[in-house]
């Protein structure tokens, strides 16, 4: 269904009346990208209007444009926002013939390559924010673990400290051996005497 039929059946819904509605033909405004894509849109290309992408046979209606700056082969400059609404409508800037630019001693040169430089500094920066996004996601996720990480350290780093275990081996070692030298002595003992064990 194309949205001009679309139109058509809003009207007739809308209708107060059973009056048979009379067709009235849509003007459209055409043109074809420098990529070879062709769009359209119902009245005129101007800010406001929206930008249609012909899809071709077998598709039932025909997607917005995308949001950006589209360029046509007259040399129109459309830029579309969100929803295929055209912001936007320029003529693309001639470039200057070579005598000019030796007229000019290079200030027009400057200027047309400083207009493209920002015309393309501004599409360069669209893209690498649209790249960005998933990982400025992906930072504000890690900071927010970071936080709770810290509140947990700093909560047990706030806690009392135990009993502090020592280990004394050397006296331990000589206990030990003192014991083992008084039953030594124990057992001479009992021999000289003459005793016996139990």
């Amino acid at each position: 269904m194309k949205v001009t039929d679309v139109i058509k059946k809003l009207k007739l819904m809308l209708a107060e009346t059973t009056e048979v509605v009379k067709e009235t033909e849509v003007k459209m405004a055409e043109a074809t990208l420098v990529d070879g894509t062709e769009v359209y849109t119902e009245g005129e290309i101007v800010p406001g209007a929206i930008l249609f992408v012909r899809a071709g046979e077998g598709v039932s209606e025909d997607p917005f444009a995308p949001a950006g700056i589209h360029e046509t082969t007259t040399g129109l400059l459309v830029t579309v926002g969100e929803g295929g609404e055209i912001v936007s409508v320029e003529e693309k800037a001639p470039v200057e013939a070579k005598k000019d630019y030796k007229m000019a001693e290079g200030e027009k040169v400057e200027e047309i390559v400083k207009k493209e430089v920002e015309m393309s500094l501004d599409e360069i920066l669209l893209a690498i924010a649209e790249i960005l996004k998933p990982y400025i996601a992906d930072m504000a996720s890690v900071k927010e673990e970071m936080t709770t990480l810290e509140g947990r350290f700093n909560k047990i780093a706030d806690q009392p400290g135990g009993k502090k275990i020592t280990t004394n081996l050397k006296a331990d070692a000589a206990d030990v051996s003192s014991k083992a030298e008084m039953r030594f002595q124990r057992l001479v003992e009992l021999r000289k005497t003459g005793q016996k064990l139990n």
